[in-house]
């Protein structure tokens, strides 16, 4: 490429290229210039874009960090205070009987709540951070694992040897679907998890015998910060990351009522998970 000044002063850029012909017997050399200011003038702009993406890429990504860090720094504050504040209130709620230890359990309770709130935000980030290749798991070591962290809940399961297509953040789902069954179904909710397989995938269900959830309301769950009217509807982030797990590893998730056409007589989670055959 050759640059040049035209007659009218504006900068130019050419191609030149020369080729020897024969011209009456003789070699006689040809030259044929190209004007490729247009082109050039695309690069230029191309390249000028491409610096500035990687300049805002450089800086999106360092401010990422910087909110990342004062994230981190706030959820550590925050649940260390919670974990004192969840003592003292464990204290109180030994000394009171009455409405005052009413007025302490609920107290506890909004505690615990801000844990819970503090874990779904941690669980997000991994979700968005973390590398999302996926290797076998072992559906069965993974239920019965949060299983043991609901001692006191009545949960009934029956598990086989299966391994899923998934990676660490698994047990998640199970720790919401579970805790959301406990919390809302009350002390003498009785839960059922099932795993059937089925046409190379495997139907996960779990199912409790609480006050179920009404149509209108079921197909909001799944969406972020979407909730219900009903207490049985205020599960908030957990089921969204649920189904933004599930959806991650090839599956889907769906409620229905444990007893079809009947609303008030406990819900039904099903999702399925890809199952890993003998020839992977």
């Amino acid at each position: 490429e050759i640059r040049i000044i035209r007659f009218d002063g504006q900068d130019a850029f050419v191609e030149s290229s020369r080729a020897l012909v024969p011209h009456k017997g003789k070699p006689a050399s040809i030259r044929v210039m190209r004007d490729v200011t247009r082109r050039k003038q695309a690069e230029e702009a191309l390249l000028r874009h491409t610096q500035d993406l990687n300049r805002l890429n450089r800086e999106l990504k360092a401010a990422r960090d910087e909110a990342n860090l004062y994230l981190d720094i706030l959820t550590h504050d925050v649940r260390n205070a919670n974990n004192v504040s969840m003592m003292y209130a464990d204290l109180i709620l030994d000394m009171l009987e009455g409405d005052p230890k009413t007025y302490a359990q609920k107290l506890h309770n909004g505690i615990w709540r801000s844990n819970e709130i503090l874990q779904n935000v941690a669980t997000i980030r991994r979700i968005h951070e973390e590398s999302t290749d996926l290797s076998p798991i072992d559906l069965d070591a993974a239920i019965r694992t949060e299983i043991g962290s609901f001692p006191a809940a009545s949960i009934r399961y029956e598990g086989q040897p299966i391994e899923v297509y998934a990676d660490g953040l698994l047990p998640v789902i199970f720790t919401n679907l579970i805790g959301n069954a406990v919390k809302f179904g009350g002390p003498d909710v009785e839960i059922t998890i099932l795993v059937e397989e089925r046409d190379g995938e495997v139907l996960v269900s779990v199912e409790d015998t609480g006050p179920g959830i009404p149509d209108e309301i079921k197909e909001k769950l799944f969406h972020r910060f979407e909730r219900g009217q009903t207490k049985a509807s205020g599960q908030g982030l957990g089921l969204y990351i649920c189904r933004t797990l599930i959806e991650r590893y090839g599956g889907r998730i769906r409620v229905e009522d444990r007893v079809p056409g009947t609303t008030d007589a406990g819900a039904a989670f099903r999702f399925t998970l890809q199952k890993i055959t003998q020839h992977g």
